[in-house]
């Protein structure tokens, strides 16, 4: 399939650009991009009307079924209020999924291009200040730096972690440009490794690692990176660079203390699988799942994983739709990376199927489901491909 995309921009690739460049500061909710998302949502369809094809079936099903498992599911929760607000935000981003890839669908690549150069602002935004707090460059540091970690203005530092991945996955496929647009993503590259390296989170650290091997074998495989002699020195020699660069920053005896405290062993790690063994237990009791939002009830501590909490919360049905739209929309990314088409797009979609891959994997040990940058990852999975035939 393929979409026409539009000479000039759209009213709503400006709607939607101005609200993913806040994505970086939702330290309070609603958050300045949820405001502006619901604001797009009103706004968008009476300026382009989303696509409606018969192409969208199966994300809007899966989605779909992931909300009728969250209904059926609320209508058993003891805490109706909380189960009300909990299934509320779920259900907003939903809805932001679904209206973002119909108008991927009517706008085609261009509005991707969009929302992946706006997150980038957010990202360099974002990171630039956190990492400035970490050294204490900026007023108000010490909000940015519960316990030593960084979160800057998140409200985790793991969401924090997570959400400067992307970037890192979107500059490193940038550096193949001019000179002068490779070094300005080559600084947003070492940003975005340091911000994830300064959140001493373990799961942004397996993500980063597991998304960036994930782009470099989906470019080696749809034959667009051939790994000759000279692109293995020139990607040695950008490894060694940024390496002396991050060596300056771990020399901090702040720095090099806490890598060594988060790469051990940590005392709640065997607390959380277990309260992970009694969640599944806990699930099989109760088909129907115990209602949004009511994991933290029944259970002493979070799930810690977006599998768990799904299944806990919204019984088989909502696992099911829970992994079925995660690995379709990364099987969907990747296929169009694979299958040719024209170069820019399968660039783009090559860094949304890497970044969904590292999501994917953190997922089983962090509870994403209200994570704003990963709806937006699954929706940019189902952009259309352009064929160059």
């Amino acid at each position: 399939m393929q979409a026409d995309s539009p000479r000039f921009p759209t009213a709503v690739h400006l709607l939607v650009a101005i609200t993913v460049a806040t994505g970086a500061f939702v330290r309070w909710e609603p958050a300045p991009y949820d405001l502006l998302m619901l604001a797009t949502l009103g706004l968008g369809p009476l300026l382009v009307w989303p696509s409606l094809r018969a192409s969208l079936a199966l994300p809007m099903v899966l989605v779909a079924v992931l909300a009728l498992a969250n209904g059926i599911s609320l209508m058993v929760v003891e805490d109706l209020g909380r189960g009300l607000r909990f299934f509320g935000v779920s259900a907003y981003l939903m809805l932001s999924f679904a209206m973002l890839i119909a108008w991927l669908d009517r706008l085609g690549a261009s509005l991707a291009r969009t929302v992946l150069h706006a997150y980038a602002v957010a990202a360099v935004l974002g990171g630039a200040v956190a990492v400035a707090a970490y050294f204490r460059l900026v007023p108000g540091a010490d909000a940015m730096l519960p316990k030593g970690r960084l979160m800057g203005l998140f409200k985790d530092a793991n969401v924090f972690g997570a959400f400067m991945v992307p970037v890192v996955v979107l500059a490193v496929a940038r550096l193949s440009g001019p000179r002068a647009a490779t070094l300005r993503w080559a600084g947003v590259v070492l940003l975005g490794i340091v911000a994830v390296l300064l959140s001493y989170s373990r799961g942004a650290w397996i993500n980063l690692a597991v998304s960036l091997c994930a782009y470099a074998g989906l470019r080696v495989l749809s034959g667009r990176v051939r790994p000759t002699l000279g692109t293995v020195l020139g990607a040695c020699a950008a490894m060694g660079v940024i390496a002396a660069l991050l060596v300056v920053v771990v020399d901090q005896p702040a720095v090099r203390d806490m890598l060594e405290l988060r790469a051990s062993t940590q005392g709640y790690d065997d607390d959380r699988f277990g309260n992970q063994a009694d969640a599944i237990a806990l699930a099989w009791e109760h088909p129907l799942g115990l209602g949004p939002g009511a994991t933290e009830g029944h259970l002493s501590i979070s799930a810690h994983s977006l599998y768990v909490r799904a299944f806990v919360e919204n019984g088989g049905l909502g696992l099911w739709a829970t992994l079925v739209l995660l690995l379709a929309s990364m099987g969907r990314a990747t296929w169009a990376t694979l299958a040719g088409g024209e170069a820019e797009t399968q660039r783009l979609l090559a860094v949304v199927a890497a970044a969904l891959v590292g999501v994917v994997v953190e997922s089983a040990v962090i509870d994403t489901i209200h994570w704003r940058h990963m709806w937006l990852l699954l929706a940019l999975a189902w952009v259309p491909r352009v064929s160059t035939r």
